[in-house]
Order: structure tokens, then sequence, then C-alpha cells
């Protein structure tokens, strides 16, 4: 699926390699807000690589959409996830073969509720639950193209060993993942 079909997200930046590592920048669009990048309501974004989806992820980040994609950016470290390190390796293999990799979002709305006190009853502003607004994104990508997004390993079933992007991957007990094949 292209991100044109989505109406909803707005381009956020895109990533590109450090010079010399392994690591990965990430550079903000210039039309986006810059207090967006650090606004604490969940959100749901998409890794998109020459416009086409690759990932559908929700986050509630503490720091913002930066802390969302932190993890991405030097995902080779020790201690990651399977999910951080095989992002990672995904956006770095595309951006060394010279795709275009860039990150779209939709925040929270937020939503004026009544909470139940000790004593009474106080009004709030509350941003939705992102893991609804998630699930729609993945249930209307999935009715769309009869699959999930690429790197949407546990939407789908699959498993990250079968993606080929755990070369290198360090294993909790220290070992180096090499893969079968």
């Amino acid at each position: 699926m292209k991100i044109d079909y989505i109406k909803t997200m707005i381009k956020v930046g895109s990533f590109s390699l450090q010079d010399n590592s392994k690591k990965l920048n990430f550079i903000p669009d210039e039309q986006l807000d810059p207090a967006l990048l650090k606004d604490k309501r969940g959100r749901v974004y998409s890794i998109v690589v020459d416009k086409e989806i690759k990932k559908i992820g929700g986050s509630q980040d503490k720091g913002g959409i930066i802390g969302t994609i932190g993890w991405y950016l030097g995902g080779f470290a020790k201690g990651n996830s399977e999910r951080t390190y095989c992002t990672w390796n995904y956006i770095r293999q595309n951006c060394i073969n010279e795709k275009t990799v860039e990150l779209y979002a939709v925040w929270a709305p937020m939503v004026k509720v009544t909470i139940p006190t000790m004593t009474g009853e106080i009004e709030k502003d509350i941003p939705v639950d992102f893991h609804s607004i998630e699930k729609e994104f993945n249930d209307e990508y999935y009715k769309m193209e009869e699959s999930h997004p690429y790197l949407n390993m546990q939407e789908s079933g699959s498993k990250w060993e079968d993606t080929g992007l755990m070369e290198g991957y360090i294993n909790k007990d220290g070992t180096i993942y090499k893969s079968s094949k």
C-alpha cells in the first residue's frame, strides 16, 4: 500500500546513514511543527520506503515521536529487541541502497472525560489510547492488501528469523546470530 492512501498521517521526516557509522540520522520534515516531535500523546506511525508502507506501529514513548524512533537510530546495540534490531537493519539496508525511507504519523486526539475522584468528579482532557488507532490502521491495511506490512511480524504471525534481517543480532547470551541459510 502506498502512503498516499492514508489521509490522516503527516510526514514527520526521513532517515539517512551517518557518515562512517552504522547509526542512522533522522531529519525532521521542514513542514512539521517542531512541537509534534516531542508531543507526549500516543501516536501511530508508518515506516515508508519509496512511498510503500513497510511498518505500521504505535507508541506512547514519553520522549514523543523522537523517543519512539530513537531506538531505531542505533538499533544494533546489544540488549535491543529483535524487533528494534531488525527494523533498524531494514531502514539501514534501504538507506544503503539509496531508497527514500520516511516516517509518517498521526497523534491520538484529546477528548474531555469526567473522571471520578474520592469525593466527586473532575473533567480532564486525555488522549485516546493509541492502541485503538493502531488496530484500526492495521485492520484497514489488511482488508485492502490481504496481508500485513512487511515489518509487522506480530500481526502477520511471522518470525524475524525468516526476514534475513537478524544477521549480526547479539543474542541475550552474547552470541551473534547467524542464519542457517
